[in-house]
């Protein structure tokens, strides 16, 4: 079938204006902030479906004339995960925002195209409940950034796990619900709790790869009666190793995150000068009544005190922006204002903090680069101390030498990591994760993949196929 022919049936699928295969409109899709790792490529098709009954028949057509799909939220899309590397059709889910709040199930239900800013929009209307906003633009999808198991200031106390069961669509155009929605007459698709599997599980953190999540149900949580931020610096990096193990041993905070700054990233990033060579600090978070809060406070303080820690007294509308990004969502990206913000998130233990620093910190010099910043989030369940890694990068990507250096880089600080011992990298990242390292794990995956979608046609290119 020639393209022509592809238009015309995909056209009497969601309409003329729904669909492209202008150049002009096809290029904002050929990449993203990291194209650097995936190169860039163009779709053949933009396609814009409003409903679950138009993917289903964009995915049959697809299927039957082995046309890649590669599924779109909202575009806050970072390394390649988007990119439609062997062409085909890209499948842009920002029509699809419809948003059910079940206050008394403490539920959200949600289709892909919600953004975190129409969600707490949507809350406004039950003042006593919330959502888990994550590190990321208001603009990012709720249910893409759950499905990835996205990062937030609060996975210290509640991690980062919230999706609690979804609605995928399989590339033959069929219907799986996942979890309790697949029990006969059931009370309700809000538990991952069923007969057999968690197939919920099966589709998280898979980046488009088996089909189209086109509804999601997520955890809501009570709105805290306060929130407070602190910081609180310290003269050596290590120095906050003990105290971050406290604060989530005792469930002292909702977030902590263990910071370091070059001179370069902490003005860039933080605007905040400091006459050291290196910035080290946590950004903590308390919730609760303001007595609590005050409790939790006099803890927190005697407990960095015991590492020279000391309060970084915040002025009121600093504090106030990082209790509105942790409280409702994420307003303000500092990290891109010098161009592009490299960073190779991992999950790792707590114990080996300081290592995973270093390594970031020796390759940043023997690269070149002056931004370097390195976070550290302890995440529950903390379990072997299973905490949230970061080491950050600022670069330029408009300097075709920043390019080579960013590439060489990447591949060293893999290495290295691998070579002292993580869990995992966060999220299937094209690049980063190659499921031939993984043993029968990935060949399972690879299998899984191969079970359903046997044409190859979601996302292809991506993990856990090359």
């Amino acid at each position: 079938m020639n393209n022509d022919e592809i238009l015309v049936k995909l056209t009497e699928i969601v309409s003329e204006e729904n669909l492209s295969a202008d150049p002009a409109d096809l290029i904002p899709y050929e990449r993203d902030d990291q194209f650097w790792g995936v190169e860039p490529h163009r779709p053949d098709y933009v396609v814009r479906p409003a409903t679950i009954e138009e993917i289903q028949a964009i995915l049959k057509l697809a299927n039957q004339y082995k046309i890649p799909v590669v599924p779109f939220a909202s575009g806050i899309n970072r390394k390649g995960l988007c990119i439609p590397s062997q062409g085909g059709i890209l499948l842009d889910l920002r029509r699809m925002t419809q948003i059910e709040i079940d206050p008394e199930m403490m539920v959200a239900t949600v289709e892909p195209g919600v953004n975190f800013a129409q969600m707490v929009v949507a809350l406004n209307k039950y003042p006593h409940l919330r959502c888990l906003a994550p590190d990321a633009p208001a603009t990012a999808s709720v249910l893409a950034n759950y499905m990835l198991r996205g990062i937030y200031a609060t996975s210290t106390r509640y991690g980062v796990d919230h999706l609690i069961t979804m609605k995928i669509v399989l590339p033959n155009g069929e219907i799986l619900d996942t979890g309790s929605a697949a029990t006969p007459n059931s009370i309700g698709p809000y538990c991952n709790i069923v007969n057999g599997p968690d197939l919920t599980k099966l589709f998280q953190a898979n980046v488009g790869t088996m089909g189209v999540a086109v509804e999601g149900h997520i955890r809501l949580y009570p709105m805290p009666e306060q929130i407070k931020a602190l910081i609180i610096t310290f003269p050596e990096f290590e120095c906050m190793l003990e105290p971050a193990k406290k604060y989530t041993l005792q469930n002292l905070v909702a977030g902590a995150w263990i910071w370091s700054f070059t001179q370069d990233a902490l003005s860039t990033i933080m605007n905040i000068h400091s006459p050291n060579p290196e910035w080290f600090s946590m950004l903590l978070y308390l919730e609760g009544t303001p007595t609590e809060i005050q409790q939790q406070e006099e803890l927190v303080l005697k407990i960095a005190e015991d590492t020279q820690g000391e309060q970084m007294r915040l002025p009121p509308d600093f504090e106030h922006e990082f209790v509105l990004d942790h409280r409702y969502m994420r307003g303000d990206v500092r990290g891109w204002r010098k161009g592009n913000l490299y960073g190779s998130s991992f999950y790792g233990a707590l114990k080996n903090l300081t290592l995973y620093y270093e390594a970031g910190k020796e390759l940043c010099e023997k690269h070149g680069f002056e931004g370097y910043h390195f976070e550290g989030i302890p995440v529950s369940p903390f379990h072997g101390q299973l905490t949230y890694f970061d080491p950050c990068v600022l670069w330029d990507g408009g300097d075709p030498d920043q390019v080579k250096r960013i590439r060489a880089f990447h591949q060293d600080l893999r290495e290295a990591l691998l070579k002292i011992g993580i869990y995992g990298f966060f999220r299937a990242f094209p690049g980063v994760v190659y499921s031939q390292e993984l043993g029968m794990y990935g060949e399972i995956w690879r299998q899984l993949k191969r079970l359903i979608d046997p044409n190859n046609i979601m996302n292809p290119g991506k993990p856990p196929l090359d």
